[in-house]
């Protein structure tokens, strides 16, 4: 098993195992509205953390000033598909999604597909997989808790929502799985160029769709302030970390010495 496979290999277990963690815990207690908005908030700041302080500056190595085309790309395509095509967290305090039951599983289950293409493209890069990996895991944990509630609500048979979360936390993996394999053999700039449309999703998914949540109730906006912060510091000491233990490699556009990792 390569390295990179290897870490992809983890990624998917992270992903599927906290996944199903808060899809599950619904069914043994409920979640206060408050306690979800904090978990929002700090998976906000890794999402931001991750787009701004990893995915950003290493998609500009082989970009240059067109970075932030791709960014923008990124960001209008989740836009697009949220307003109108997917069905994603309204504001309301007492609405989880605009529609209930079979439609919100399709349509938080079609975003997380397109957060593991994000996942896949940031494990192309060794030193970005920490960061990308945290973002989606940290940002999936509350959204599969409050899946599994508006399940609950909608009173389906508690082995069909273990079946419905089961079915969600294996679609990243899945969408992962499919980005990597094709993303690590690509050359040029087209590496590069999925890394700034991956960091656009994720300011998309962040600005667009958790922070209306996280201040839909004034009730605790310092604490959920705070999380964010949170979140923003552990990517940057990610970063560190990631970096501490990366072999020195040469820039996303020029010829790496290797093919693990890198564009050809």
């Amino acid at each position: 098993m390569t390295a990179g496979t290897e870490r992809l290999v983890w990624a998917a277990l992270a992903v599927v195992g906290l996944t199903l963690a808060g899809g599950l815990l619904p069914l043994v207690r409920e979640w206060s509205q408050s306690t979800i908005r904090l978990l929002l908030a700090f998976g906000t700041g890794v999402l931001l953390g991750a787009a701004f302080l990893h995915m950003m500056p290493e998609a500009m190595h082989g970009l240059g000033d067109s970075v932030g085309l791709w960014v923008l790309a990124g960001f209008l395509v989740i836009y697009v598909l949220e307003r109108f095509v997917m069905l994603h967290p309204c504001e309301e305090e007492h609405c989880a999604f605009h529609h209930m039951g079979l439609a919100a599983f399709l349509g938080i289950t079609l975003h997380s597909l397109i957060d593991g293409f994000a996942l896949g493209a940031g494990l192309v890069i060794p030193h970005l997989s920490i960061a990308v990996t945290a973002a989606i895991v940290l940002h999936k944990l509350p959204a599969s808790v409050s899946l599994s509630g508006i399940l609950l609500h909608c009173r389906y048979p508690r082995g069909r929502i273990v079946l419905m979360i089961a079915l969600f936390a294996l679609s990243t993996p899945i969408g992962a799985v499919i980005s990597y394999f094709v993303l690590r053999d690509l050359s040029g700039e087209a590496l590069p160029m999925a890394i700034a449309f991956s960091s656009g999703t994720f300011l998309a998914i962040a600005t667009a769709d958790l922070l209306p949540q996280i201040h839909s109730e004034p009730k605790g906006r310092y604490w959920n302030l705070a999380a964010l912060f949170l979140g923003l510091l552990v990517m940057s000491w990610a970063g560190e970390v990631a970096h501490q233990h990366a072999h020195p490699e040469p820039g996303l556009g020029e010829p790496p010495a290797s093919h693990e990792g890198h564009v050809h």
